[in-house]
């Protein structure tokens, strides 16, 4: 894995989402039906925008704090803003946003666990220039999550900051 480039940035979004509750080895088994629970949605209510529309994994708990079998994790999307969304089923959504540091990898499959250790451990904990705010981080997929050990793809991982 190498060193992402890391900039700062604030982000505004509306999202639909899927939320999970459960540790994140029960998560990844469940998460490609998420997201295509969630991507069918979003055809039948014409929310997704080519170009615009983002996905990404939301964070909700930290996972040395909380139980694994508590921890809460939402497939999300983003829509259009001022849109009229139809809560139904599993589908909820919710606005966020404020101060992220932004570290823009290229992560195959089984490097995603070392890119989130690398942005906390490694990199924000050592560095005194930012102060992490009580917010949730998430995974914004730049381009599609790779299906095999082989191939890469770019993710952003967002961590808010005050």
């Amino acid at each position: 894995m190498e060193k992402p480039m890391i900039t700062v940035e604030n982000y505004e979004v509306e999202v639909i989402y899927i939320r999970f509750k459960g540790s994140y080895t029960e998560f990844r088994k469940n998460s490609r039906k998420m997201f295509n629970e969630l991507f069918k949605y979003a055809k039948k209510y014409n929310l997704i925008r080519e170009n615009h529309t983002k996905v990404m994994t939301i964070y909700h708990d930290n996972p040395f704090i909380t139980d694994s079998k508590n921890l809460r994790t939402s497939v999300a999307m983003t829509v259009p803003s001022n849109t009229t969304i139809v809560e139904e089923g599993k589908i909820g959504t919710m606005k966020f946003g404020g101060k992220y540091v932004v570290l823009h990898f290229e992560l195959s499959i089984g490097e995603y666990e070392k890119a989130w250790k690398y942005a906390y451990s490694d990199w924000l904990l050592k560095n005194d220039k930012y102060t992490p705010r009580d917010s949730f981080p998430f995974e914004l997929y730049v381009t599609e999550p790779p299906e095999d050990y082989k191939k890469k793809s770019k993710t952003d991982i967002y961590i808010p900051i005050e």
